[in-house]
């Protein structure tokens, strides 16, 4: 199902609002056609390969972003070049999670056995900057990294809209549980899209948002920033990752979380952890952190 946007750009929608395995797309009907992302929905994949697509631009790595990269064996695929690799090898794609760390390598197997993905080459790696003529329509690279180590939007500047991934303005905030993320960098994006100040926002994951742009922004970022401080004050005590992830800061108290998520909240404080020592406001000794 496409909903036009503006001339020449539609907002593919993908089942259940772009819930996880899925996300909105976008789809450029230009002198070359162009999909940015692929994971919208087995309806919209038949739609597609039938009308053809020259062009796959992913804004990152994850599964929900390029999962029908491989149905499109004509297309070119880009990627910024620091997710590139992810995209073209599982193993990569592994290790950028964090696989290998905190008892991953079970709960990795699980995941990609259920997941059914399937790597893709990528024919042209991004750059921050780059501008990207696809015909009277033109994108402007915009590095967002902090989700992702190549995580980009992409600015069409004649109608103010900027494709932005998954800095999404989702209620529950940025998505930062993984090894490849970073919340320094994360932030600084938000900030970026921010100055950018778009009239139109086509979120990853929840679709065309034309209001209030900048206020969802702050929120989202915000929502890192709560965290953060709920995680200083539980410092106020030695804790082990282990018994700091316990508290679910990053989930909810009042979530019940299977394994795989509960190995994503430890990766998330571990996250958090970083930023914190990086600013001197955290130490460790041992295995234990304390303000």
């Amino acid at each position: 199902m496409l909903f036009s946007v503006v001339p020449g750009i539609s907002l593919i929608i993908p089942p259940g609002k772009g819930k996880f395995p899925y996300s909105y797309s976008v789809l450029i009907e230009d002198e070359i056609r162009v999909i940015v992302d692929s994971s919208f929905g087995e309806d919209n994949l038949a739609e597609l390969q039938e009308q053809g697509i020259d062009l796959i631009i992913n804004t990152h790595f994850h599964y929900d972003h390029i999962m029908y990269n491989h149905f499109f064996p004509e297309a070119e695929i880009w990627a910024h070049y620091l997710d590139a690799p992810c995209i073209r090898s599982i193993d990569t794609f592994i290790d950028a999670y964090g696989c290998n760390l905190f008892g991953g390598e079970e709960i990795a197997r699980y995941y990609f056995q259920h997941a059914n993905l399937v790597p893709s080459p990528v024919h042209k790696e991004l750059h921050d900057g780059e501008l990207l003529t696809l015909g009277k329509t033109r994108l402007q690279v915009i590095h967002t990294p902090g989700h992702t180590s190549g995580h980009c939007a992409f600015w069409e500047e004649k109608h103010g809209l900027l494709i932005s991934g998954d800095i999404d303005l989702a209620g529950f905030g940025p998505w930062y549980a993984h090894y490849c993320s970073d919340l320094d960098d994360l932030l600084s994006s938000i900030e970026k899209c921010r100055e950018i100040n778009p009239r139109i926002l086509l979120s990853g994951h929840k679709g065309l948002i034309s209001q209030d742009i900048d206020a969802g922004l702050i929120a989202f970022r915000d929502v890192i920033l709560r965290k953060e401080e709920q995680v200083l004050q539980t410092l106020s005590k030695p804790h082990t990752l282990d018994e700091l992830a316990a508290y679910q800061i990053f989930y909810g108290k009042n979530v019940k979380l299977p394994l795989m998520y509960k190995w994503f909240e430890k990766l998330a404080m571990y996250q958090h952890l970083k930023r914190l020592k990086r600013m001197g406001l955290v130490s460790c000794a041992g295995d234990h952190y304390y303000k």
